[in-house]
């Protein structure tokens, strides 16, 4: 109970560091309703946002061993703070742009900070699940719920929202740790192959969130454009939040007893099946079906890239790679969905996601059998953790 206690700040601040990106689609629908951007704008405006993510997430990689890590929190949700505020009074479509990004530079200082320190725990698999049940929940309730405020109040009330939420998870980032812990090393030495598969399996994490991404930034520009109600919208979203939840808690419980290969090429299929009923004549239960398999799909395939990874190289150092690679997929997913648009419209949307989504798992199955071959060969012996040191 005592070690939950403490997870908690560390779990706010990691659902702090993630929220935009569980409300990307309904804050691109409001750039395109409210500010007037045009689709393709309003997807770069995403860009932006995940951009900055993805830039802090690697550069407070680099820094995590130097600075107080409680300052660093502080400092990003002052940041983003005032960036959210600040959205509020800008209407230029490059203005915009700057301060998503300044506020993404937030997001991704949390983000980091909050995926290293669970990472670090007695019980990374238990708490990592924890962190995603915790997001997810966050994010069902602003799809539930931000529809109405977005109609009601335009979508400057979602970006007050976000700066009032700051403030509250601003008051608990003083019980975050203050320093850096470190993972020990492995009792046998990893083979000099675990850079090029970790670099492999890096990338297909890569493409897995710009798949992801890619569809989702403009799902409800999708079931928009097939009539389907807002509020319905919104219902489906948070639904397949929910379904994400499932996802990974399935995971949480099935471990590895079915190993990796099964898990990443079922969820793979799922994605396809579910993206080629979203090219279809959609009506509001299958849009509904479809979006909560994907998420479900979606879920439980990343967990297990995890695993690969953390499995290639058990001293976490590309791990804490992983979370500026998810940063650079994120931002990557809306700006290639902008331009399939302008080639083929949704439709190239989603054959775009299913063409990732295939690479994804092509890239990650070679590291996978070698793990398999590794773990056999028993040179991974465990991990030792130890306490952070306060550093300044």
């Amino acid at each position: 109970m005592r070690q939950l206690k403490g997870l908690v700040p560390i779990i706010l601040i990691g659902v702090m560091g993630n929220s935009v990106i569980y409300l990307i689609p309904l804050l691109v629908g409001g750039m395109v309703s409210d500010r007037g951007f045009s689709e393709q704008q309003a997807g770069f405006m995403a860009s932006a946002d995940l951009g900055g993510y993805a830039v802090a997430t690697f550069l407070t990689a680099l820094i995590l061993d130097r600075f107080s890590w409680r300052r660093m929190a502080i400092g990003a949700l002052v940041v983003m703070l005032i960036a959210n505020v600040a959205t509020t009074f800008i209407y230029r479509p490059d203005s915009f742009a700057l301060i998503r990004f300044a506020s993404g530079l937030g997001s991704g200082v949390l983000a980091a900070i909050a995926s290293v320190s669970v990472g670090q725990t007695d019980n990374p698999e238990r708490n990592y699940g924890l962190l995603i049940g915790a997001a997810l929940l966050f994010g069902t309730a602003g799809l539930w719920g931000l529809p109405s405020l977005l109609d009601r109040f335009g979508l400057n009330s979602a970006y007050w929202l976000l700066a009032v939420l700051a403030a509250l998870v601003f008051l608990l980032a003083i019980r975050i740790p203050n320093g850096r812990v470190t993972r020990g090393q492995t009792n046998v030495a990893a083979p000099r192959s675990i850079w090029l598969w970790s670099g492999v399996v890096l990338l297909a994490i890569l493409l897995f969130w710009a798949e992801q991404n890619d569809v989702y930034a403009y799902i409800e520009r999708i079931g928009n454009a097939a009539g389907i109600k807002p509020e319905f919208i919104g219902f489906s979203l948070g639904v397949a939040n929910l379904m994400g939840f499932v996802g990974a808690s399935l995971v949480a419980w099935l471990g590895t007893r079915m190993g990796r290969l099964v898990p990443l090429v079922v969820a793979t299929l799922l994605q396809l099946a579910c993206l080629v009923v979203l090219m279809g004549n959609l009506s509001p239960m299958t849009y509904l079906v479809g979006l909560g398999v994907l998420a479900l799909a979606w879920n439980i395939a990343n967990p297990f890239q995890l695993g690969v990874l953390a499995g290639i190289d058990p001293s976490g150092r590309a791990l804490a790679l992983a979370t500026t690679v998810t940063g650079a997929g994120l931002a990557l997913g809306p700006a290639m969905a902008a331009v399939a648009i302008g080639v083929g419209g949704y439709s190239a949307v989603l054959w775009l996601g299913g063409a990732l989504a295939v690479l994804s798992l092509a890239l990650v199955l070679p590291p996978e059998r070698a793990v398999a071959r590794q773990l056999r060969a028993g040179w991974v012996k465990g991990l030792v953790v130890a306490s952070p040191p306060d550093t300044v």
